[in-house]
């Protein structure tokens, strides 16, 4: 049976979310001294400048969008459990073969053709931006 990547139910993302809750959490923290002491709380102290270069954050950003991407991708090939976790790890690993989206966009493209989801290569563009977007929110950072 041919599913299309499309319209894939959205629903499944759920336990995506439930995953963010902790940042969620963090986020709710105040972050500034003057926030801190009109929450009543110890004040948090300033970042050291080099504590979080833009290299890094960036590398973790994309890092979370692969796995985003390979969960989606994961799921409409039918993989559950452990087999999804194996295959999301799998998406984040095939992004080191070449620079840039190129070698992400050919593996997902690759694994959906091969199991008969019709999907193109500007619909797996569009949800890696889509997962570049939540990878964002999901880390705390902006674009």
């Amino acid at each position: 049976m041919q599913r299309d990547a499309e319209t894939a139910n959205e629903g499944q993302w759920s336990t995506v979310a439930a995953a963010a809750t902790p940042w969620i959490a963090m986020a709710a923290r105040p972050s500034r001294p003057s926030q801190a002491a009109a929450a009543g709380a110890a004040p948090v102290p300033a970042p050291r400048p080099d504590w979080c270069p833009d290299s890094d954050t960036r590398d973790h950003v994309i890092a979370r969008r692969n796995v985003l991407a390979g969960l989606w991708a994961g799921g409409l090939l039918g993989l559950e459990g452990p087999d999804l976790a194996r295959y999301a790890a799998g998406m984040h690993r095939a992004d080191f073969e070449v620079p840039g989206d190129a070698d992400i966009v050919a593996a997902l493209l690759r694994d959906l053709g091969r199991a008969g989801v019709q999907t193109t290569e500007g619909l797996v563009r569009q949800r890696l931006a889509a997962f570049h977007r939540q990878a964002l929110v999901q880390t705390l950072c902006t674009d």
